[in-house]
């Protein structure tokens, strides 16, 4: 159980320091039109391609945006851009095989979503700077769930999935 604490918190930690947080200056990647995104972890030989309209030379409106490695496929954006950031509604798919699906600001999670893991876990809820925070649930692998209140990422408590009583109770933030 401390092994799978500390694997969802380093994963919701980890993706928080990469899920797209540039800043205003920060670094800009654009497509072979010119329609620059946001790119706050640029990676040798990356490039992109934006499905969607551009204006004034960002990405603006729905569309596809597919970052690609050396060539191949690395992680797919679906939703709307504005100015380059994700920004309202939009799905990410990443290579690992983990996904999110919801509200987005300043290309972060930002407002009611879910994000899936590939080990099967999952945290459905609100989300605020790339992070659980407010309400929310999180599925273990083996279907246990937490219901409760999350503040910057860190679980604060309230109630355990019902029927769960005669278990030790599941900490998160334990390690």
């Amino acid at each position: 159980m401390k092994l799978i604490c500390k694997l969802f918190l380093a994963a919701v930690l980890a993706h928080a320091s990469v899920a797209w947080c540039a800043d205003e200056d920060g670094p800009w990647i654009a497509d072979e039109n010119g329609c620059k995104v946001a790119n706050p972890v640029p990676q040798p030989d990356e490039t992109i391609r934006w499905t969607g309209p551009c204006k004034d030379g960002f990405a603006d409106g729905e569309g596809v945006l597919t970052f690609f490695a050396s060539g191949a496929p690395h992680s797919r954006y679906e939703g709307m851009l504005k100015r380059g950031w994700a920004e309202g509604q939009g799905r990410l798919e990443l290579p690992d095989g983990s996904r999110y699906e919801g509200e987005w600001r300043r290309s972060m999670e930002n407002g009611m979503g879910r994000r899936d893991w590939a080990d099967g876990s999952s945290y459905d809820g609100q989300w605020k700077d790339g992070k659980p925070h407010g309400s929310g649930q999180f599925r273990l692998p083996d279907g246990r769930m937490l219901m409760g209140t999350w503040s910057d990422g860190i679980f604060e408590g309230d109630q355990d999935t019902p029927g769960q009583e005669d278990e030790q109770p599941f900490d998160p933030n334990r390690t």
